[in-house]
């Protein structure tokens, strides 16, 4: 009972915490440079505070404090720390491609050599051993957490979509955690719970407000992305973990797809992968008729169907194997469809632009 109460309390207070505080930085968010104004590929209608990010990261630093002694967690709170610095110049002055991915890599290094992080193994993938990774544990460690990151990075581009998407994912890890008796783990986890769930209405579009009153910025992405690639290694690798790799990956499946489809389409083009545009899963929703709220609705139960696939695939001990193949298939499926689907919305684009053409 006494483990119960502490976790409803490390849900609640990052949840106050960030109630509390994102009013008072919106209002000073002008002053630090801290505004996304409209224009280019941006949809919103009004400049809107980019400070989702500082209010999570104080809710989950008092969240830490108050779970106990703040030495074992030193190598989360310095890593989030610069993913939280890297991501505030990029929301106030722009920060390029090369830079932040030096500073993640550090973050990554940060984790690997103070907080013992290794993916040493991605498990028996094809039902005939587990493989190990070798001399490739390290670079393959930063490339995953790195390749997440990047994920919940991109795909932050509705309202809303980014935080329930993390959200989502936060609450399934949650349930690895305490499942396997894992308490660093589950404080993190509860603690990024409460905090999304205080920022979402301020970023969700309400029916007595009709666009979000505040964005995370790449400050809240970058290290809300840091922070479930961390923990899907976590909580997979080294003593007392039962939860396979495959598991971990169905819960980050939505976004992980997403961001690799449209690396590869931006490659495929001759556009650098990391300029932005508007051909996202949820701009494809939008541009087929959906409302932003159907649309975040739909991905929202999607993603929490993937991770329910990862969770009960591992609590009813699901052969990896079974659980690999859907994965695979999901996941370079998704990519084939979705280049498709762009090019009919193309397509009839241009068809309708040339009868307008005609007609005048």
């Amino acid at each position: 009972m006494e483990g119960t109460a502490q976790r409803i309390l490390g849900t609640i207070l990052p949840f106050a915490v960030v109630l509390v505080t994102m009013p008072m930085l919106t209002r000073i968010a002008p002053a630090l440079g801290l505004v996304d104004h409209p224009g280019g590929r941006k949809a919103h209608a009004a400049a809107t505070p980019l400070v989702g990010g500082i209010a999570i990261y104080l809710a989950v630093l008092v969240a830490m404090a108050a779970a106990g002694p703040i030495e074992p967690m030193g190598h989360w709170l310095a890593a989030l720390t610069m993913l939280l610095a890297v991501g505030l110049l990029d929301d106030t002055r722009e920060v390029s491609p090369r830079a932040k991915f030096v500073v993640e890599i550090l973050a990554c290094a940060v984790m690997i050599a103070w907080g013992g992080m290794r993916l040493t193994s991605v498990g028996d993938l094809i039902g005939w051993r587990p493989i190990g990774l070798n001399y490739l544990v390290i670079p393959l460690t930063v490339f995953a957490v790195i390749g997440v990151v990047n994920a919940v990075n991109m795909i932050d581009g509705m309202d809303g979509l980014a935080g329930s998407v993390s959200f989502v994912a936060f609450a399934w890890y949650a349930a690895v955690a305490i499942e396997s008796g894992l308490a660093l783990q589950a404080v993190i986890c509860l603690a990024f719970c409460g905090a999304l769930a205080g920022f979402l209405p301020f970023n969700l579009r309400l029916p007595w407000r009709g666009r979000a009153a505040a964005f995370l910025g790449d400050a809240g992405s970058l290290m809300i992305g840091f922070a479930l690639g961390c923990l899907a290694i976590d909580l997979t690798q080294g003593a007392n973990r039962s939860f396979p790799p495959i598991c971990a990956l169905w819960v980050v499946l939505l976004p992980l797809a997403d961001c690799v489809s449209i690396m590869s389409r931006r490659l495929n083009s001759g556009r650098s992968p990391f300029v932005p545009d508007r051909e996202h899963i949820h701009h494809h929703l939008l541009a087929r008729g959906f409302s932003p709220q159907a649309a975040l609705a739909t991905l929202v139960a999607i993603s929490a169907l993937f991770g329910a696939v990862g969770y009960f695939g591992w609590r009813l001990k699901v052969p990896e194997p079974y659980l690999f193949w859907p994965f695979f298939f999901i996941y370079f499926g998704y990519h084939y469809w979705i280049k498709s689907a762009w090019k009919r919305v193309h397509s009839r684009g241009v068809e309708a632009g040339t009868a307008v053409a005609r007609k005048s």
